[in-house]
């Protein structure tokens, strides 16, 4: 059971994860349309172009619509919320353990963060997730508008993450622990193009491609 989770259900994981992404990509530019020129962000004037501007005021005036989101609105979930992507994103990519196996499978060796600064990370999502759960049954504006996929959404995010980390530590069984911890990671990967962590994938598409209030930058397609 063990070589069956560690092997073939990876790539049925990777597969399904790569065609759904795939499947959402063609289904977001069939659902949107280029702008037309009247639609678009109004151009910068010609002495204000980007290109002859200093970098950091050019990174200022694409982030300036940030001013009016959440970001301004709800600064500690943001921010916890900002710290918990990072973490996400870059943990599972340079830990040492999950590229040992990728070495092992396709002879690939990637770079890795020391295993106390991992075992930080780690602790980092799972604070994070506590903090979203907590905040999702204890504000009732939260808890009117969530849902049973919602907290079963959270909990692919955590149980990776927590059973990883238990592993790591070697509590409980290990065995055990690593199979919940595969498990759930696959489940997780395959969940990521048909849930709403599809996020994770379209924010950059929706923030710099999509024209609305809260474009980045200059969009260039409209729904």
């Amino acid at each position: 059971m063990v070589a069956y989770i560690r092997g073939p259900m990876v790539w049925v994981a990777i597969l399904v994860f790569v065609s759904g992404s795939v499947f959402q990509f063609v289904r977001f530019f069939l659902l949107s349309r280029k702008a037309a020129l009247s639609e678009s962000v109004p151009a910068l004037p010609r002495d204000a172009h980007p290109r002859k501007q200093p970098f950091l005021l050019r990174i200022a005036e694409i982030m300036h619509p940030l001013r009016h989101t959440v970001f301004n609105t709800y600064p500690l979930t943001m921010a916890v919320s900002s710290l918990f992507h990072v973490c996400l994103f870059i943990l599972p990519l340079f830990l040492l353990g999950h590229n040992v196996l990728v070495e092992l499978a396709l002879g690939i060796s990637l770079p890795s963060f020391p295993e106390y600064i991992t075992d930080g990370m780690t602790l980092v999502v799972l604070f994070c997730c506590a903090f979203f759960l907590i905040r999702r049954v204890a504000l009732a504006r939260v808890r009117a508008i969530s849902d049973l996929s919602d907290y079963l959404v959270l909990a692919l995010a955590t149980v990776p993450f927590l059973s990883g980390f238990l592993a790591f530590h070697q509590i409980f069984d290990y065995q055990m622990v690593m199979i919940v911890h595969m498990i759930s990671g696959e489940l997780m990967l395959m969940a990521i193009p048909f849930t709403k962590l599809t996020h994770m994938i379209f924010f950059f598409f929706n923030r710099f491609l999509v024209i609305n209030e809260h474009t980045l930058g200059r969009g260039r397609r409209i729904w």
